[in-house]
Protein backbone atom coordinates (compact mmCIF):
# COMPACT_ATOMS: atom_id res chain seq x y z
CA UNK A 1 0.00 0.00 0.00
CA UNK A 2 1.26 3.25 -1.14
CA UNK A 3 0.29 6.87 -0.11
CA UNK A 4 2.18 10.16 -1.06
CA UNK A 5 4.06 11.97 1.87
CA UNK A 6 5.20 15.76 2.21
CA UNK A 7 8.57 15.72 0.46
CA UNK A 8 8.21 14.09 -2.53
CA UNK A 9 8.30 10.74 -1.69
CA UNK A 10 6.02 7.85 -0.69
CA UNK A 11 4.97 5.74 2.14
CA UNK A 12 4.72 2.15 1.57
CA UNK A 13 3.47 -0.37 4.18
CA UNK A 14 5.40 -3.25 4.04
CA UNK A 15 5.30 -6.57 6.66
CA UNK A 16 3.69 -3.52 9.37
CA UNK A 17 6.08 -1.39 8.90
CA UNK A 18 6.20 1.82 7.51
CA UNK A 19 8.75 2.51 4.94
CA UNK A 20 9.68 5.94 3.09
CA UNK A 21 10.74 5.75 -1.15
CA UNK A 22 12.03 8.42 -2.93
CA UNK A 23 10.84 9.70 -5.89
CA UNK A 24 12.85 9.59 -9.24
CA UNK A 25 13.45 13.01 -9.31
CA UNK A 26 14.79 13.49 -5.69
CA UNK A 27 16.60 10.41 -6.38
CA UNK A 28 18.20 12.22 -9.51
CA UNK A 29 18.90 15.36 -8.19
CA UNK A 30 20.81 13.56 -4.98
CA UNK A 31 22.53 11.07 -7.40
CA UNK A 32 23.82 14.08 -9.61
CA UNK A 33 24.84 16.07 -7.02
CA UNK A 34 26.91 13.12 -5.48
CA UNK A 35 28.58 13.13 -9.01
CA UNK A 36 29.51 16.48 -8.89
CA UNK A 37 31.16 16.66 -5.57
CA UNK A 38 33.23 13.94 -6.61
CA UNK A 39 34.41 15.64 -9.59
CA UNK A 40 34.98 18.67 -8.01
CA UNK A 41 34.28 19.24 -4.63
CA UNK A 42 31.22 20.00 -2.43
CA UNK A 43 32.27 23.59 -2.27
CA UNK A 44 32.79 23.90 -5.83
CA UNK A 45 29.68 23.03 -6.67
CA UNK A 46 26.73 25.03 -6.49
CA UNK A 47 23.01 24.43 -6.51
CA UNK A 48 22.80 26.23 -9.70
CA UNK A 49 25.05 23.22 -11.64
CA UNK A 50 23.12 20.57 -9.85
CA UNK A 51 19.78 21.78 -11.14
CA UNK A 52 21.20 22.32 -14.62
CA UNK A 53 22.58 18.72 -14.43
CA UNK A 54 19.78 17.15 -12.84
CA UNK A 55 17.39 19.27 -15.66
CA UNK A 56 15.59 20.88 -12.35
CA UNK A 57 14.48 24.56 -11.19
CA UNK A 58 15.49 25.76 -8.35
CA UNK A 59 12.48 25.97 -6.94
CA UNK A 60 12.39 21.75 -7.68
CA UNK A 61 15.17 21.86 -5.81
CA UNK A 62 14.31 23.41 -2.83
CA UNK A 63 10.92 21.40 -2.72
CA UNK A 64 12.82 18.33 -2.00
CA UNK A 65 16.25 20.09 0.04
CA UNK A 66 16.54 22.93 2.30
CA UNK A 67 20.42 22.79 0.72
CA UNK A 68 23.41 20.77 -0.58
CA UNK A 69 24.38 20.33 3.30
CA UNK A 70 20.35 18.38 3.33
CA UNK A 71 21.63 16.06 0.19
CA UNK A 72 23.85 14.05 2.59
CA UNK A 73 21.68 13.99 5.58
CA UNK A 74 21.41 9.59 4.25
CA UNK A 75 24.64 9.49 5.07
CA UNK A 76 25.36 10.97 7.94
CA UNK A 77 24.42 7.22 9.61
CA UNK A 78 27.23 4.99 9.08
CA UNK A 79 25.66 1.12 8.38
CA UNK A 80 27.09 -1.56 11.35
CA UNK A 81 23.69 -3.77 11.07
CA UNK A 82 23.77 -6.85 9.38
CA UNK A 83 21.37 -8.43 6.52
CA UNK A 84 19.95 -11.83 7.12
CA UNK A 85 22.76 -12.51 3.92
CA UNK A 86 25.20 -10.82 5.44
CA UNK A 87 24.71 -12.62 8.74
CA UNK A 88 24.38 -15.96 6.75
CA UNK A 89 27.96 -15.25 4.80
CA UNK A 90 29.88 -14.24 7.74
CA UNK A 91 28.84 -17.36 10.10
CA UNK A 92 29.52 -20.10 7.29
CA UNK A 93 33.17 -18.84 7.22
CA UNK A 94 35.55 -21.29 10.14
CA UNK A 95 38.14 -18.32 10.85
CA UNK A 96 36.92 -16.10 13.54
CA UNK A 97 39.63 -13.62 12.10
CA UNK A 98 37.64 -13.73 9.22
CA UNK A 99 34.12 -13.27 10.61
CA UNK A 100 35.35 -10.58 12.46
CA UNK A 101 36.98 -8.45 10.00
CA UNK A 102 34.12 -9.30 7.44
CA UNK A 103 32.06 -7.07 10.42
CA UNK A 104 34.63 -4.34 10.41
CA UNK A 105 34.62 -3.99 6.86
CA UNK A 106 30.80 -3.13 6.16
CA UNK A 107 32.46 0.09 7.39
CA UNK A 108 35.42 0.34 5.84
CA UNK A 109 33.44 -0.22 2.30
CA UNK A 110 30.88 2.48 3.53
CA UNK A 111 33.56 4.97 3.48
CA UNK A 112 35.55 3.84 -0.17
CA UNK A 113 32.09 3.53 -1.91
CA UNK A 114 30.80 7.20 -0.78
CA UNK A 115 34.32 8.55 -1.50
CA UNK A 116 36.64 11.55 0.48
CA UNK A 117 34.25 14.66 -0.86
CA UNK A 118 31.35 12.92 1.09
CA UNK A 119 33.54 11.33 4.15
CA UNK A 120 35.11 15.17 4.42
CA UNK A 121 31.70 16.57 4.64
CA UNK A 122 30.17 14.04 7.06
CA UNK A 123 33.01 15.31 9.48
CA UNK A 124 32.67 18.63 8.75
CA UNK A 125 29.27 18.47 9.45
CA UNK A 126 29.44 16.54 13.08
CA UNK A 127 32.48 19.53 13.84
CA UNK A 128 29.62 21.87 13.44
CA UNK A 129 26.92 20.20 14.93
CA UNK A 130 27.22 16.55 16.12
CA UNK A 131 24.92 14.41 13.89
CA UNK A 132 25.52 11.27 15.64
CA UNK A 133 27.95 9.58 13.10
CA UNK A 134 30.34 8.71 15.27
CA UNK A 135 28.02 7.30 18.49
CA UNK A 136 28.97 4.77 20.28
CA UNK A 137 26.03 4.04 22.38
CA UNK A 138 23.22 3.36 20.25
CA UNK A 139 21.50 0.47 20.55
CA UNK A 140 22.01 -1.16 17.18
CA UNK A 141 25.75 -0.59 17.79
CA UNK A 142 25.79 -2.06 21.03
CA UNK A 143 24.31 -5.22 19.77
CA UNK A 144 27.47 -5.50 17.37
CA UNK A 145 29.72 -5.02 20.18
CA UNK A 146 28.21 -7.66 21.67
CA UNK A 147 28.41 -10.08 18.50
CA UNK A 148 32.00 -8.97 17.79
CA UNK A 149 32.69 -9.83 21.74
CA UNK A 150 31.56 -13.20 21.02
CA UNK A 151 33.27 -13.81 17.68
CA UNK A 152 36.62 -13.27 19.75
CA UNK A 153 36.30 -14.72 22.55
CA UNK A 154 35.91 -17.45 20.35
CA UNK A 155 38.50 -16.50 18.61
CA UNK A 156 41.18 -16.32 21.63
CA UNK A 157 40.09 -19.85 22.91
CA UNK A 158 40.67 -21.32 19.53
CA UNK A 159 43.99 -19.74 19.52
CA UNK A 160 43.31 -17.20 16.34
CA UNK A 161 43.72 -14.13 18.28
CA UNK A 162 46.38 -14.03 21.26
CA UNK A 163 46.09 -10.64 22.65
CA UNK A 164 44.72 -10.76 26.10
CA UNK A 165 43.41 -7.22 25.99
CA UNK A 166 39.29 -7.23 27.14
CA UNK A 167 37.43 -8.03 24.22
CA UNK A 168 34.90 -5.41 24.57
CA UNK A 169 37.97 -2.85 25.03
CA UNK A 170 39.31 -4.87 21.78
CA UNK A 171 36.08 -3.93 19.57
CA UNK A 172 37.05 0.36 21.20
CA UNK A 173 40.07 0.28 20.77
CA UNK A 174 39.53 -0.93 16.87
CA UNK A 175 36.31 1.57 16.23
CA UNK A 176 38.47 4.34 17.25
CA UNK A 177 41.42 3.63 14.97
CA UNK A 178 38.85 3.40 12.32
CA UNK A 179 37.47 6.52 12.85
CA UNK A 180 41.01 8.44 12.93
CA UNK A 181 42.64 6.38 10.37
CA UNK A 182 39.25 7.26 8.07
CA UNK A 183 40.15 11.03 9.13
CA UNK A 184 43.64 10.78 8.08
CA UNK A 185 42.74 9.17 4.86
CA UNK A 186 39.82 12.02 4.23
CA UNK A 187 42.84 14.96 4.61
CA UNK A 188 45.60 13.08 2.81
CA UNK A 189 43.01 12.44 -0.59
CA UNK A 190 43.22 9.03 -0.23
CA UNK A 191 46.78 9.11 -0.67
CA UNK A 192 47.89 5.42 1.11
CA UNK A 193 45.51 1.86 1.25
CA UNK A 194 42.99 2.30 3.30
CA UNK A 195 41.80 -0.99 3.87
CA UNK A 196 44.94 -2.56 4.01
CA UNK A 197 46.23 0.01 6.48
CA UNK A 198 43.31 -0.50 8.60
CA UNK A 199 43.61 -4.46 8.11
CA UNK A 200 47.41 -4.47 8.97
CA UNK A 201 46.57 -2.89 12.01
CA UNK A 202 43.69 -5.23 12.54
CA UNK A 203 46.05 -8.04 12.85
CA UNK A 204 48.45 -6.44 15.55
CA UNK A 205 45.93 -4.91 18.07
CA UNK A 206 44.40 -8.06 18.11
CA UNK A 207 47.80 -9.77 17.79
CA UNK A 208 46.49 -12.38 14.65
CA UNK A 209 47.84 -15.78 14.45
CA UNK A 210 50.34 -15.79 11.88
CA UNK A 211 48.42 -18.37 9.30
CA UNK A 212 44.97 -15.82 9.44
CA UNK A 213 47.34 -12.82 8.87
CA UNK A 214 46.44 -11.44 5.22
CA UNK A 215 47.77 -7.45 5.34
CA UNK A 216 50.65 -6.25 3.07
CA UNK A 217 53.33 -4.55 5.04
CA UNK A 218 53.00 -1.41 5.37
CA UNK A 219 55.38 0.65 3.58
CA UNK A 220 57.39 3.75 5.00
CA UNK A 221 55.30 6.42 3.24
CA UNK A 222 51.67 5.13 5.16
CA UNK A 223 53.68 4.70 8.65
Amino acid sequence: IQTQCPSGGHFLYKGGFLMKQENETKKRIRSTALRLFEEKSFEEVTINEICKESGITKHTFYYYFKSKDDLLDKFYKIPCGLSMEEFGTIFSMDSYVEQLWMINKKLIDFVQEKGIEIIKQIMIKNLSNDQGTFAIDTSEIKDMIKLMVSIIDKGKQSGQIKSQIDSKDLVRMFHQFFHSTMFVWATRNGDFDFENYLRYHFEVLYQVEDSQRKARTLGIEEL
